[in-house]
């Protein structure tokens, strides 16, 4: 079975052919890393588009090390506001729940999320229009069972909420699926919660 369809991996190595490095072709494609190398390994770039992307890469690095101090920053700024309590919560949800990379957190309790997508709006201001939901659903539950549920104890138009059929014979034990949440460019939003962590850990677990 075609994931991606011959038109978009074509584009996919026009662009690579033109210069551009892996990591934006991931944004600019919504692709996998590894399927991204896996269609463009043997294409061979000519000595200066190997120097601009490794200027850029120099470039992303820093910007990554300002982005981490300012979410330091932040995050210490956060532990001290009258809105604390809200921010240990939100941070330990994701600590249990949330990825790594990007920013997306999965689970099957409808509270638990209504929760995290509140303070999200409310204490980080992040727009619904940037929140992006996907319902994982199983073969043996009803689609539009588990979608009415999550778009209704969300407050989420069905139309915005992508679904997964999960096609491989596999029974949930969920009553409504999976949910997960992402939200847009979320890099630095994962590295101010990731920041959050650190610092309500070294705050409770560590000595003074």
């Amino acid at each position: 079975m075609r994931v991606h369809s011959r038109e978009k991996i074509e584009k996919l190595k026009d662009a690579r052919k033109k210069g551009m490095s892996i990591l934006d072709l991931v944004k600019e494609f919504s692709m996998p890393k590894t399927t991204i190398w896996h269609h463009i390994h043997d294409i061979k770039l000519n000595k200066s588009q190997i120097r601009l992307i490794k200027s850029g890469q120099g470039g992303s690095k820093k910007r990554s090390e300002s982005q981490w101090r300012d979410a330091k920053m932040e995050a210490e700024r956060l532990l001290k506001s009258a809105e604390k309590n809200f921010y240990i919560l939100f941070a330990s949800l994701y600590w249990a729940e949330g990825n790594k990379k990007g920013f997306i957190f999965t689970n099957t309790d409808g509270k638990m999320i209504k929760l995290f997508i509140l303070i999200l709006k409310k204490y980080f201001h992040i727009q619904q229009g940037d929140i992006k939901i996907t319902i994982r659903v199983f073969s043996n539950l009803n689609e539009k069972r588990c979608v009415r549920y999550w778009s209704e104890i969300l407050d989420f138009p069905k139309k915005e909420m992508r679904v997964y059929m999960n096609d491989g014979g596999t029974k949930g034990k969920a009553e409504y699926g999976i949910c997960r949440i992402t939200v847009k460019n979320g890099g630095c939003l994962n590295k101010l919660i990731t920041s959050l962590i650190y610092a309500i850990y070294n705050e409770v677990v560590l000595p003074p």
